[in-house]
């Protein structure tokens, strides 16, 4: 018990866990393919996730409902973006491209949220974080580009890496909303968005039968739905909230920057995915940069 309360307190563990946790995400958006479709694995990820910690935690979320009410509109639109958007987008993208590619466009959040706290928190950026904001662009240009430069100059990219940068983008915006999210525990918070993200989320089984028409998961899509539900669900976002809880929202979205490694050997050992010599220039770049934003970075 006492290990559990240190682990809890303790937010650079709390972020490792988190971003391994992330990183099976992209191995399980990858198993996924023909086993259950996107518009499916979201829904019942969120009906997984808000159903069993609302018989938990429901009652506590009811009692803080005087706080919450009047944050309700920016609440849902956290759950929108963060959540239910987020992995749509995600779990798409993994039609068309890689999983490794997935962990190192993943790595772009800090430099999405340093941007963001710029436009939205009045953060001035300096020369060197700049300079590490262009770096790490470059990097995923040439992770988008597989290094060729003439598929950038003919938009001739792959779908997939773009579907990625978008769903990052959405997910920064998440990052950023918790700055100033409502005062409430981590886990209760957490529950109300789950329980949100799972109302978002419903319609998508009616588009799925509209475009798939009556299909169900196989059995490995279940088995992948409820692995998906524990743990870059559930205990990931716990402990991301638990970590932005005790360090902020600044130092925790850096830690994003360990998921394209956990994803890069993750893809090798268990999807024998090929790393090629474009994915390490493009991690280097994309580290790099971020190191260089976080070394000269201001807290907000």
């Amino acid at each position: 018990m006492k290990l559990l309360i240190k682990f809890y307190n303790t937010p650079s563990l709390l972020l490792i866990f988190t971003t391994l946790f992330w990183a099976f995400n992209t191995i399980f958006g990858q198993l996924a393919i023909d086993e259950i479709s996107p518009l499916q694995i979201v829904p019942l990820r969120w009906l997984f996730v808000s159903t069993s910690l609302w018989v938990v935690f429901g009652n506590d979320v009811k009692n803080d409902w005087n706080i919450i009410k009047p944050e309700i509109k920016k609440i849902t639109f956290m759950a929108l973006m963060g959540f239910t958007g987020f992995n749509f987008l995600f779990y798409t993208a993994s039609h068309y491209t890689t999983a490794i590619n997935m962990g190192i466009i993943q790595s772009i959040v800090p430099v999405y949220v340093l941007i963001g706290a710029y436009i939205f928190y009045k953060n001035k950026i300096n020369l060197l974080q700049s300079f590490g904001v262009l770096i790490s662009i470059l990097g995923v240009l040439i992770i988008t580009t597989k290094g060729n430069i003439e598929l950038l100059i003919s938009m001739d990219l792959n779908q997939g890496d773009l579907l990625m940068l978008i769903a990052c983008l959405m997910y920064s915006y998440y990052t950023l909303a918790l700055k100033s999210r409502i005062e409430i525990s981590g886990i209760k918070f957490f529950t109300l968005m789950s329980m949100i993200a799972n109302i978002l989320a419903l319609p998508l089984f009616i588009v799925d039968y509209f475009i798939n028409g009556l299909n169900y998961p196989t059995l490995k899509g279940w088995i992948i739905a409820i692995l998906v539900a524990i743990f870059p669900s559930s205990l990931a976002q716990i402990f991301y909230l638990r970590a932005v809880d005790i360090a902020g929202p600044g130092k925790a979205g850096i830690y994003t920057n360990i998921v394209p490694i956990f994803s890069s050997f993750l893809a090798v050992i268990i999807l024998n995915q090929s790393f090629h010599i474009f994915h390490g220039i493009s991690l280097v770049l994309v580290l790099t940069g971020i190191w260089i934003v976080e070394k000269n970075s201001i807290k907000y």
